[in-house]
């Protein structure tokens, strides 16, 4: 989802071919680095035009869907609540630093199924502009029932492992003080 609007609060007296208020805009990842645009099925909530500035993301309601949190300037937060009916798995992952900082921000993440595939994130909340998303790492894994391998390279250097962990779930994972592989 992209928060939108024009950056100039006068640009329809300059302009006749821009808004300053724009609706949003939804795409739908279709795999392969390809996307499409799904606004227009997204609902009315969604492309409303405003002057929209912040959008933060994270799994507001720890079910393993991500929601959305947008502002717009002169009003009210809205709060869009995934209810998306799916067979999906997932896996959040807290990060706990010991050498590292406390929230793991800056620890690289990869996440190999159980079918080999591989999928990477690094722990930020810096994601746009005028908003901090969830510290905490969404993974969705589509039909996988377990994860093969999860490896967190912490920001302090330690490489860490853990193996055949099971997924829809949040898992607190603690960066070893020592640099050894504690298991589950």
């Amino acid at each position: 989802m992209v928060a939108r609007s024009n950056v100039l609060d006068n640009i329809e007296q300059i302009s006749r071919h821009f808004n300053y208020a724009e609706p949003n805009s939804v795409f739908r990842n279709v795999g392969k680095g390809q996307f499409v645009d799904v606004s227009t099925t997204a609902g009315p909530d969604f492309t409303r035009p405003a002057p929209h500035r912040g959008l933060a993301y994270g799994d507001l309601f720890n079910d393993g869907r991500m929601d959305l949190v947008v502002t717009a300037l002169g009003a009210p937060v809205k709060v869009f609540r995934n209810m998306t009916e799916t067979h999906n798995h997932w896996i959040l992952l807290k990060l706990v630093g010991t050498k590292s900082n406390r929230m793991g921000i800056g620890a690289q993440i990869r996440v190999t199924t159980e079918d080999g595939r591989m999928l990477y994130n690094e722990a930020t909340t810096s994601t746009g502009y005028a908003a901090s998303s969830d510290p905490r790492v969404h993974f969705g894994l589509g039909s996988s029932h377990i994860i093969k391998e999860i490896e967190v390279r912490w920001p302090s250097g330690t490489r860490q492992l853990l193996h055949d962990v099971t997924v829809d779930r949040i898992l607190e994972v603690t960066e070893p003080r020592n640099g050894s592989q504690p298991s589950l």
